[in-house]
């Protein structure tokens, strides 16, 4: 003979338990609008001069240049040595803006397109 199955209280109703649900797991993110350019600009923008003011003002000066382009190239990949590194979403903002620059102005490198795939 098989024993039953207690019958447990409910503790929280269907409907609690949908309103805990977070809203970005109810909603499938590839609906959800995604950012424009300019948001994400500004956003970077706004974060560098509160966190970083000096990195802030740099870009100013530089940006729309070749030292502008040289310099987030810097800022994203450490040539001195041994430095610690940017938080990941100071990392993302650079990066934005890194591609934003691109995309404005292209890139400002003297590039040989013979040298394609030489080790110099």
């Amino acid at each position: 003979m098989i024993a039953e199955e207690p019958d447990f209280p409910q503790i929280m109703s269907d409907a609690e338990i949908d309103a805990k649900v977070p809203v970005s797991e109810i909603v499938n993110p590839k609906y959800q609008r995604q950012p424009t350019d300019k948001e994400l600009t500004e956003a970077a923008v706004a974060m560098l001069k509160a966190r970083f003011p000096r990195i802030h003002q740099t870009l100013l000066t530089l940006w729309g240049t070749g030292q502008g382009e040289a310099y987030l190239d810097g800022l994203i990949m450490d040539d001195r040595g041994n430095r610690q590194g940017f938080p990941p979403d100071v990392l993302r903002d650079l990066l934005v803006l890194q591609r934003v620059h691109f995309q404005t102005f292209g890139t400002f490198k003297k590039i040989n397109p013979w040298d394609f795939g030489s080790k110099s």
